[in-house]
């Protein structure tokens, strides 16, 4: 099976770098929806080069145990020494110990799951008595899914196929695998840039876009909620984010 196949679109390194602060609504939900406390173990779903990771680590000023389970190695690759890298597949992960984990947490990741089932199962099995699992990801059904699904699919050279979340079905999912849901809501955690060409260039990079910056923001102003608010650029990004307890 080919790369395009297994795994999600690739960023361009530096997006996230230029624009650290852009996303730090989606990342501090999550973060706030995780109850961390210094001295866990968490364990970073679909982990990327670590942006969920590094927003754990800082939170908890360093007092954490991080595993990063992550099998592109072009992602991979940018994670940071501080954290347990594991490259098992998202549906199975056999490096993992029973019972071994405190917190699992996925930010957008569970759409490339081929069995989002499985992937969840998987965090019951590795998360301690009361541990917890806290999940984002898009809407189906959204223009966000579409903007990935369509736009992206065309124009990033691995393509993009995800299989997003309907209305209660990440409730379902934790149900099924024996998880107590704690809660399940969509949450507008807007992306935030200084200026259109910010946005425009984040968006090129995040998404690995062989476009200009303008075509993108063209794009983005036609697919997505685009405004400006006190001087700055916003792009509403709806997410649902799912919590449950083992």
């Amino acid at each position: 099976m080919s790369e395009k196949e297994n795994f999600p679109a690739v960023s361009a390194e530096w997006a996230m770098s230029e624009f650290p602060n852009a996303r730090n609504a989606e990342r501090e939900m999550l973060l706030k929806l995780a109850s961390l406390e210094p001295g866990m173990t968490v364990l970073d779903i679909q982990a990327a080069g670590g942006y969920l990771s590094d927003g754990i680590f800082s939170y908890l000023d360093g007092e954490v145990d991080l595993i990063c389970l992550e099998p592109c190695k072009a992602l991979n690759s940018r994670l940071s020494s501080k954290y347990r890298l594991i490259e098992d597949p998202v549906e199975s992960w056999n490096s993992v110990p029973d019972q071994s984990v405190d917190v699992v947490m996925g930010l957008a990741g569970l759409h490339h799951s081929k069995n989002q089932l499985a992937t969840v199962s998987e965090a019951y099995r590795v998360l301690k008595p009361g541990g917890r699992i806290v999940i984002c990801d898009v809407i189906d059904g959204s223009d966000i899914a579409f903007w990935l699904n369509d736009y992206v699919d065309r124009h990033n050279p691995a393509g993009h196929k995800g299989v997003f979340l309907k209305d209660k079905a990440l409730s379902s999912l934790y149900r099924s695998t024996g998880f107590h849901v704690l809660s399940e809501t969509k949450e507008n955690v807007a992306w935030v840039f200084d200026n259109a060409n910010g946005a425009g260039r984040f968006f090129k990079g995040l998404f690995g876009l062989e476009l200009s910056e303008a075509d993108v923001l063209h794009a983005m102003k036609q697919r997505l909620s685009f405004s400006q608010s006190n001087g700055r650029s916003v792009v509403d990004w709806v997410l649902v984010y799912g919590v449950a307890e083992k």
